[in-house]
């Protein structure tokens, strides 16, 4: 709402743009795309229908063949057809990357009857599956176990998908069925006694190797599955043929598959593999041939069966492509293998990547609407939009309003008289119709008082920021738009080598005339309903109207400028520059290196942390703010239960979301305003009060602490050492680790009853902060002055690093994880730097070429800074200096290859 009072709807994001599934008030967009990094909608990079020249024959050898396999280090493996004369019946999988020819892969295993697989896969867990006769075969590269055959009872395993966590999908060709490749074989380790003396259960493995059908997992009848394909993150695609029609992708969700759409010009694409995660690839014939190029596909939008697919306007060249699919392995892009000649065998891994070179869509539109203006009759205002044009492009706005909440035929044209046309265009550029309203570019950021913008370019005069134009119908005598629904069709236009970006739009509702309000009666508008809305001149009247609103605009901009200009005090809405002189009037100084926004938190918590100051609860919101921690206010008070007090920790419910926060006080409404997202409440911070620690180390010094009425003890007569609170004090790793940064105080104390007195008097003014995740000395200091500023001058704090959380033991009986936190990423042991039980694991590399023997190489790592944002037609420069040679070698030269994702 602006100064006037005039109401806004904020159009922006994936959602109101049409690119968000079951997305209410827009229609899906044809012809654009969305960027989730930048927010902004824009052309879609498209090509026109392939036409290649395709080979049924040949595509459904290439569709029954099964996939190569690669590993990340560049081993790879394939199927080899033998003709009948051969020793080894139809075939052999061979494997090579690290040296010139080939070795062959002896499966221990293998289906009777069929020999030839169906298809093959490398898993997250270096695991190789081979599909045969519609079972699995699993080879494991690491050698933890020897090679084992999964089964389901009617299903068939044709083709396979790795997952990210391990294992991966299957899907039955025959019955169109979708299966769940899960568990993996006891590792064997030798020397079991199988003797009936021993005690073991009927079945040791608890997660057994298993094809688990998946509910709604099936596919419409006519469809033929091609190729199943799965993301880095886990997002699953079907590609499917039907006789006369073009190929059609489908993904999988949490209601099954869902047709996204067909493949316009390819009828028998053969291969399909995911490109990040908002892009497919396909591979299809040309004759009785690998074709030249892939096809990538953008995945946007809700799926809408039968769309035409369009792909990607960059060329994703396939050099010396060898005859076979996409490698069927985990990885962020696809990749292939190539070879020198087509009959030669493979010899390298090659990666996907575009040409620098692409084609945007020229032109793309997407229905938003209806938004209501709640009152009939309502008089449509302005519209700012936030937005970046180049040369040769311009952003459409077709407005349509009406009373009714149906919706409107889509306009015809840009001259369509039902819709009111509206146009951004860069300065100087001239393409609009005779009496089309043209936006004019503003300086400032945003209408939105103090508001940041949401366009994350800098602002171009005529080019970029923030775009207005006052809300019209071209061509009538009355120019008003007027209705309770407003619809607009937004379209998008360039030259295929440029397209404009558009980051928001803001729709201002029940416009304030200055004319009506101000002047005298004669000056209002005389014509009304059909006299109003026919075509014509526009009167007299009108002209004042629209004339007035140019000076209108800019004052009430101004206006209300001044009208928020508390915001620049409030932290909350207050730019970064200003924070330190806000704290100035509370005492709070900006610490040295700190972040705008956790200062920005600190002065937004300091009417509630002022009133902790000196307690335990005052630390802990301290260490809160200066690790990451936020301010949240909601959630709901229990009325079971005590409310917590301030500076206490406690499990705070907001709607559906459990989070753990950190109490400050109850909003005047009773909602709750808490702490969360920082080190105390993700558990990686703890404040051990020393009184606490009585009972522990009174077990370990023979003092006798039986008096439950001790304020001291808090009536914790048991055991100390099994006490599970903030003392961690369970499992002998952490009481070991614990009581370790005492040791020197409990040596001097031992047989001495003076000493033990005096150690224990000095538990009552000492607190302990175990910083856990923290290897920066610096940070650690950072935090250590922040425990020192917070704490009172009789307390003495102790900062020390804590290896471990609370861990229940050190291993479960009963096959439970009781590790409190996220799980400890998987490490495999690296000579010089591992510690022996800090967890690292000897493990295998998993490569697929036997012959690599030892470490691999590191590889180089590859680092190009430049600019963030280029204009079309402006030079820049890139810098490679800041790359690394693997193994700590030179670089001897530089390739530059054009990658779209960052």
């Amino acid at each position: 709402m602006d100064v006037n009072g005039l109401p806004f709807r904020l159009i922006a994001g994936a959602a109101d743009f049409g690119f968000a599934a079951n997305a209410e008030g827009a229609r899906i967009a044809d012809g654009l795309a969305f960027d989730s990094a930048s927010g902004n909608l824009h052309l879609a990079s498209q090509q026109a229908p392939p036409s290649p020249n395709e080979d049924e024959t040949f595509a459904r050898l290439m569709a029954s063949s099964p996939a190569p396999v690669a590993d990340p280090l560049g081993g790879f493996a394939w199927w080899q057809s033998l003709p009948p004369e051969s020793d080894a019946e139809h075939g052999v999988i061979r494997l090579s990357g690290f040296a010139s020819g080939s070795v062959d892969l002896k499966l221990t295993i293998a289906p009777t009857g069929e020999t030839v697989p169906s298809d093959m896969m490398l898993s997250a867990d270096d695991v190789l599956c081979v599909a045969r006769g519609g079972r699995v075969v699993l080879h494991d590269l690491r050698d933890r176990w020897p090679d084992q055959m999964v089964v389901h009872a009617t299903l068939r395993a044709d083709l396979l998908a790795p997952s990210p966590s391990g294992g991966g999908w299957a899907f039955d060709k025959a019955r169109r069925r979708l299966m769940r490749l899960r568990g993996a074989p006891l590792r064997d380790f030798g020397g079991d006694d199988d003797g009936a003396a021993r005690f073991a259960p009927l079945e040791p493995n608890r997660d057994p190797p298993r094809l688990v059908a998946v509910p709604r997992g099936t596919i419409p009848a006519g469809l033929t599955a091609v190729s199943l394909a799965a993301s880095a993150q886990g997002k699953l695609a079907l590609l499917a043929w039907q006789s006369g029609a073009d190929a059609a992708l489908l993904l999988f969700g949490a209601d099954g598959f869902a047709e996204h759409g067909r493949l316009a010009g390819l009828r028998f694409p053969y291969a399909l593999a995911w490109d990040g995660e908002d892009r497919v690839a396909v591979m299809a014939a040309e004759g009785t041939s690998p074709g030249r190029q892939a096809w990538c596909y953008a995945i946007a939008g809700a799926p809408a069966a039968n769309r035409a697919l369009l792909p990607d306007g960059r060329v994703f060249p396939l050099p010396q492509a060898w005859v076979g699919k996409w490698c069927n392995a985990a990885g962020p892009r696809p990749r292939h293998l190539q070879a020198p000649t087509p009959e030669a065998l493979p010899d390298a891994v090659r990666p996907l990547h575009a040409l620098s070179i692409g084609r945007h869509a020229r032109s793309g539109r997407v229905l938003i609407g209806p938004i209501d203006g709640q009152s009939a009759g309502t008089v449509w205002h302005r519209i700012y939009a936030e937005a970046a044009l180049a040369d040769g492009t311009a952003i459409d706005l077709q407005l349509y309003a009406s009373d009714q909440h149906g919706d409107p035929a889509m306009p015809e044209g840009r001259a369509d008289p039902d819709w009111a046309l509206h146009r951004i265009v860069p300065q100087g550029q001239d393409e609009s119709l005779p009496g089309t309203p043209i936006a004019a570019w503003l300086a400032q950021p945003s209408e939105v008082p103090h508001a940041p913008p949401l366009l994350g370019c800098p602002p171009q005069p005529g080019k970029a920021g923030l775009f207005t134009v006052l809300v019209q119908q071209p061509g009538h005598k009355v120019r008003r738009l007027a209705g309770r629904f407003l619809w607009i069709t937004v379209t998008l236009r360039g030259d295929s080598q440029a397209t404009p970006e558009l980051a928001a739009l803001r729709c201002y509702a029940h416009r304030l005339s200055w004319r009506d309000r101000y002047l005298p009666d004669f000056y209002s508008e005389t014509l009304s309903g059909s006299d109003a809305s026919a075509a014509g001149a526009a009167t007299p009247h009108d002209f004042m109207e629209r004339m007035l609103h140019t000076h209108e605009g800019v004052l009430t901009e101004i206006e209300g400028r001044i009208a928020g200009s508390w915001q620049m005090t409030d932290p909350a809405t207050a730019p970064s520059a200003a924070l330190p002189w806000i704290g100035q009037w509370l005492g709070i100084a900006q610490r040295t290196g700190e972040a705008p926004e956790r200062m920005r938190q600190r002065l937004l918590t300091a009417p509630y942390t002022a009133a902790l100051g000196g307690t335990c609860g005052g630390l802990l919101a301290a260490l809160e703010l200066a690790s990451g921690g936020k301010l949240l206010s909601g959630g709901r008070i229990d009325p079971g239960r005590r409310v917590p007090a301030p500076g206490e920790l406690a499990l705070v419910r907001a709607g559906d979301v459990a989070l753990r926060g950190l109490m400050l006080a109850l909003g005047p409404e009773g909602q709750g305003l808490f702490l969360t997202g920082g080190g105390v409440t993700r558990g990686d911070i703890v404040v051990v009060e020393g009184f606490r620690l009585r009972r522990t180390f009174a077990t370990i010094l023979g003092a006798d602490l039986a008096d439950e009425a001790d304020p001291l003890t808090l009536g914790m007569a048991t055991s100390g050492n099994s006490y599970v609170g903030d003392t961690l004090i369970l499992g002998d790793a952490a009481r070991n680790e614990l009581l370790a940064l005492y040791a020197p105080e409990i040596d001097a104390a031992r047989g001495d009853s003076d000493a033990v007195a005096a150690f224990y008097a000095r538990l009552a003014w000492r607190v302990l902060v175990l910083v856990r995740g923290v290897d920066d000395r610096a940070e650690l200091r950072r935090l250590s002055d922040v425990v020192a500023e917070s704490v009172p001058a009789h307390v003495e704090p102790h900062v020390h690093q804590a290896r471990n959380p609370l861990i229940v033991g050190a291993a479960s009986l009963v096959g439970v994880d009781t590790f409190l936190t996220e799980p400890e990423p998987f490490q495999r042991v690296k000579l010089g730097e591992t510690v022996l039980g800090a967890g690292d694991f000897v493990a295998g590399t998993g490569m697929l070429d036997p012959r690599a023997d030892g470490p691999a190489p590191s590889s180089p790592i590859a680092a190009a800074h430049g600019p963030h944002s280029v204009w079309v037609g402006n030079a820049f420069t890139l810098s490679a200096l800041a790359s690394k040679a693997g193994s700590g070698g030179p670089i001897n030269r530089y390739v530059w290859m054009w990658d779209k994702e960052p």
